[in-house]
């Protein structure tokens, strides 16, 4: 009796050893099915930087065309503009994706939409003194006095994304990084005005050197501006999905998308949203 009741306490107990000798071989039996194809929608808030520095420099040097007083001193390379401006508002949108599993590590490829209204601008004027004798005759000297004015605007209606995603499960919880590739839909402008004086100033000599005529320029404006435009960028950042149900989940996450230069104006956007979606 003795040995019947061995055998069956090894025969009951067997599998359970057997299955978690197994387990450790295979690594960590998934708690939550995050594979498949899902969608779902999401509302956040957005805040948009405008860096303007250059964004007029192409004006100034149209308006200063073939002139000496630009090439001797540069004036289409003036930083007219502020560095930069801000501003922030409300998103909304939808994502779709697909998720692979393997064990406890999810990668997935999803499509990002979000509807945005942000709108950035910037105006600033310089105005410098000098003098410049390049290309006068000998003894003349005109002191300068040059004004240049500048706006510039950008309005943000639409950002789209392909994203690669990859993240870690953990119970029900997919804490998750991404790096995508971003599309922007926008309006910009920029204008600059040029201005300037100059008053022959010659060297004291015996007898008097006659001053040449004064100088006057401008004011003269020049801008260019662009509906519907497509600005193309990267974006990256991290968030969380949590499962509440085995097909319904929730999401958190912080994105932020750099946008390449267009006309001189660099733009980049920082999003935190929250979304629901739903697993196929």
């Amino acid at each position: 009796m003795r040995w019947v009741i061995c055998a069956l306490m090894a025969v009951a107990f067997a599998p359970s050893a057997y299955a978690g000798d197994f387990d450790v071989l295979r690594g960590p039996v998934p708690t939550y099915h995050w594979g498949g194809f899902y969608a779902g929608g999401q509302v956040g808030f957005s805040s948009a930087n405008g860096n303007f520095t250059s964004a007029t420099q192409s004006n100034l040097a149209y308006i200063l065309r073939n002139t000496q007083i630009n090439e001797d001193e540069g004036i289409s390379n003036w930083s007219v503009l502020q560095p930069q401006t801000s501003t922030g508002a409300g998103n909304f949108g939808g994502f779709a994706g697909y998720n692979v599993e393997w064990q406890d590590i999810v990668l997935g490829l999803e499509l990002n939409y979000n509807r945005v209204s942000l709108s950035t601008s910037t105006s600033g004027a310089e105005e410098r003194t000098f003098f410049d004798s390049n290309n006068l005759p000998a003894n003349h000297n005109y002191f300068y006095d040059v004004r240049a004015g500048a706006q510039a605007s950008l309005q943000m209606t639409d950002i789209a994304q392909l994203r690669t995603r990859a993240g870690v499960e953990v119970s029900n919880y997919l804490p998750y990084t991404f790096l995508g590739f971003a599309v922007g839909r926008a309006n910009y402008a920029n204008t600059a005005t040029v201005e300037y004086t100059a008053v022959d100033e010659p060297a004291v000599t015996n007898p008097p050197t006659t001053p040449l005529p004064d100088l006057a320029f401008g004011p003269v404006s020049q801008g260019q501006s662009q509906g519907n435009a497509y600005l193309y960028g990267i974006s990256g950042g991290f968030g969380t999905d949590i499962g509440i149900t085995p097909n319904i989940f929730l999401r958190g996450e912080l994105e932020y998308i750099y946008f390449f230069p267009v006309d001189g104006i660099h733009v980049t956007v920082a999003s935190a949203r929250v979304g629901a979606g739903i697993k196929f």
